[in-house]
């Protein structure tokens, strides 16, 4: 069975959010009585005793969620809100709707839950009163917050008694938080770094290998830069030497007409890395250099010409993507458009497969969900494959190689 309680409504003021969700009655969870066998008189003549009758109880399991998730109902008047307003919401409604059809999924396997929404409301003072609130804090599984500041105020005040946290969004590098019970879905950019190195290691030689490193010495541009440099080195047992430049101009100097180029480009910002890769593109033009480009991950978001880029036999990570040739990509949007008139967005998926993966371990396993974990996933959206560490918690080390083959985004198998 299901519990049912009030639907989520729109809420005001300092008291703490919690809205029940219905997600429909599973199964009745009455017990059932089953007549008693009628013995048979052992000698002729004896009347046949009638046993007691036995109850079995048919209730099923009930798994418990926290979903905590920023719906900011507190800016939001009913009366007068605005598309605007509503839309700062869309990443919470559009996660627990996918996480809705998840959960309805896993009922066809004979899974029960009962989901508690909290509105996080962005807000760390709102996020401090759910730590401490049991009705969150005794679930048998927590989901959220999202936001690298508020999983710390959660992580840090939230006695959990060996149930975990799922961060279901934020990349930040877990052992910040200092959470044994925390999971981190997203991979770390750091992650992304070892993914580059160990797949330029594997494939390239240092004979006929000639690489260059564009690192702006940005924030954003080191964060990847100096992983990728690290795992590389130690991964070759520093075989593989790095050329180190701050832009693309004048890079024709560096580039050797008898070996592959790999060029690494490791800032984001579309405005440096368009003409970054144009320049590239005219340098490949006519076979002058071979070169094969290797990029930031967030490159996936950003507009950059799809030609170019497959001229270069450009590849970048990803911790996750979408192929919409795949049938069960086809079904989950057919099926989310029926039930919510609109399209699946990039956190629809993500709160399916969370909610399919986890909603699936605490179904098989219930209270050992825990030691379960080494079960591996492939997704709609993300794939999960969790290590362990007693200091981070758990950590998701699945991540996508991508390459540009016709025109669109391929996973290199």
């Amino acid at each position: 069975m299901i519990s049912v309680q009030n639907p989520l409504q729109l809420l005001s003021g300092n008291n703490i959010f919690f809205v029940a969700v219905l997600f429909g009655i599973l199964s009745g969870c009455s017990p059932k009585t089953i007549p008693p066998p009628i013995r048979h008189p052992d000698k002729p003549g004896e009347l046949p005793k009638q046993e007691q009758p036995k109850i079995i109880d048919l209730q099923p399991r009930i798994n418990s969620i926290a979903l905590i998730l920023p719906f900011n109902l507190n800016n939001v008047n009913p009366e007068q809100a605005t598309i605007k307003d509503i839309s700062k919401s869309d990443l919470a409604i559009d996660f627990y709707q996918g996480l809705k059809l998840a959960f309805d999924s896993l009922k066809k396997r004979g899974y029960h839950f009962r989901l508690g929404v909290f509105d996080g409301q962005s807000n760390e003072n709102q996020i401090a009163n759910l730590s401490r609130n049991t009705t969150v804090t005794d679930n048998d599984l927590i989901i959220g917050p999202v936001f690298p500041d508020e999983i710390r105020t959660f992580s840090n005040l939230a006695k959990l008694k060996n149930k975990l946290q799922v961060s279901p969004l934020a990349a930040s590098a877990p052992l910040q938080f200092n959470n044994p019970l925390l999971v981190t879905v997203n991979n770390t950019i750091d992650q992304h770094g070892w993914k580059v190195a160990y797949y330029i290691a594997k494939n390239y030689s240092a004979a006929n290998s000639n690489i260059i490193l564009i690192n702006t010495r940005s924030s954003d541009s080191e964060k990847f830069a100096g992983p990728v440099k690290t795992y590389l080195s130690s991964l070759s047992a520093n075989t593989l030497k790095i050329t180190e430049v701050t832009n693309s101009v004048g890079i024709e100097s560096f580039l050797s007409k008898t070996r592959n180029n790999i060029v690494i480009v490791a800032p984001e910002e579309q405005s440096f890395v368009m003409p970054t890769i144009n320049r590239l593109f005219k340098l490949s033009a006519g076979n002058k250099f071979k070169i094969d480009v290797f990029g930031h991950p967030n490159w996936s978001k950003i507009n950059i010409d799809v030609e170019q880029l497959q001229q270069l036999n450009t590849r970048i990570t990803s911790s996750y993507t979408i192929d919409y040739n795949d049938e069960r990509i086809r079904k989950f949007v057919t099926r989310y458009h029926s039930e919510f008139k609109t399209d699946p967005s990039e956190y629809s998926f993500k709160g399916f497969d969370i909610g399919y993966y986890f909603g699936g371990l605490l179904g098989e396993f219930g209270p050992d969900y825990i030691t379960k974990m080494t079960k591996s996933y492939e997704g709609l959206h993300n794939d999960f494959k969790f290590s362990y560490d007693a200091a981070s918690g758990f950590q998701n080390t699945e991540i996508k190689f991508l390459e540009y083959r016709a025109y669109e985004l391929k996973i290199v198998k």
